[in-house]
């Protein structure tokens, strides 16, 4: 019993050669990453719940929306007390 391998020389199905592939470690162009450090407080659930409404509303209801609002009124509360 033999087995007939000119289907695998045809080509289909292979992956690009690598130097035909982009490289998207150099090409990155987010911004630099900062050390992150976590924030817990407790609140009352229905605070946490308008906070929540909020941030969607504003930022989409997907991950990360509750922190871009918590950046964003750090933002003005910093911005509002340097112009005293």
């Amino acid at each position: 019993m033999s087995t007939n391998i000119t289907k695998l020389k045809s080509g289909k199905g292979t992956p690009p050669h690598a130097d035909v592939a982009p490289d998207v470690i150099a090409d990155d162009t987010r911004p630099e990453k900062a050390e992150l450090r976590p924030l817990q407080v407790r609140i009352p659930k229905t605070v946490f719940e308008e906070f929540s409404e909020r941030a969607g509303r504003e930022f989409g209801f997907t991950h990360g929306s509750k922190k871009q609002l918590f950046l964003k009124i750090w933002e003005a509360y910093k911005a509002q007390n340097t112009k005293a």
